[in-house]
């Protein structure tokens, strides 16, 4: 009878053993998903935009030129002072305010998604070379961009992966932190600097890689802890 028992202890504690490393399992796969997933639709974006690019280069252009028509003196001196807001000094700023605030997660958050969009967008930016639309079209643009190209938009990109950032943190302030995402985006367009498809794909991959981010962070936290 007590062989009997302990041969039952046994097996439960088996049992039990196995059903942790089951769960301990299918914990670091989700763990894993919540990385490779984002890596993975960027690379579907990219390779879509390689796919489809020349088919959409016409309607880019148009889309472009009828959104350049609506400058007025009015919007061109609001929006060259709004484009600013998806600077990289002034998303610094931002880093710097959160940290002094004693935000430290938040500001950490944000500091390491600024500093690997700057890395990816500029890699991206030189390896696609996209001339911009000054340089393509007989327009007079209300701001220059940098040397890199045109595609991805920088602006885009930062103002989305910051808006994806900060809800994390103060989620009622999402929709806040998206509109002002998509406006500085607009600005960039309208502004002469970028097409709708640059901005667009920045979008994309401000959100993408601010989810990367957030998962990158949190699982170097958890493990840190």
């Amino acid at each position: 009878m007590v062989n009997k028992n302990i041969k039952n202890n046994e097996q439960k504690s088996g049992t039990t053993a196995a059903l942790c490393n089951t769960l301990c399992h299918n914990w670091k796969d989700h763990e894993n998903s919540k990385i490779f997933i984002p890596l993975l639709l960027l690379l579907l974006t990219y390779g879509a935009l390689f796919v489809l690019f020349n088919s959409l280069v016409h309607i880019d252009t148009q889309l472009f030129l009828e959104i350049f028509k609506m400058r007025n003196p009015a919007l061109d001196a609001f929006f060259v002072l709004w484009t600013n807001g998806g600077s990289f000094f002034i998303i610094f700023l931002v880093v710097l305010a959160l940290w002094l605030k004693g935000e430290r997660r938040p500001a950490i958050y944000l500091a390491a998604g600024l500093i690997a969009d700057l890395v990816f967008v500029t890699t991206l930016k030189t390896m696609i070379h996209r001339h911009r639309p000054y340089e393509s079209l007989s327009i007079t643009p209300l701001e220059l961009g940098d040397i890199f190209g045109s595609l991805p938009s920088g602006h885009a990109s930062r103002a989305f992966l910051s808006a994806m950032i900060l809800t994390k943190f103060y989620h009622k302030y999402m929709v806040i932190f998206f509109l002002l995402a998509a406006s500085i985006a607009f600005s960039r367009v309208y502004l002469g600097a970028h097409y709708p498809l640059d901005v667009i794909i920045g979008a994309i991959n401000g959100v993408l890689s601010g989810i990367l981010i957030i998962n990158l962070c949190d699982r170097f936290r958890w493990r840190k802890g």
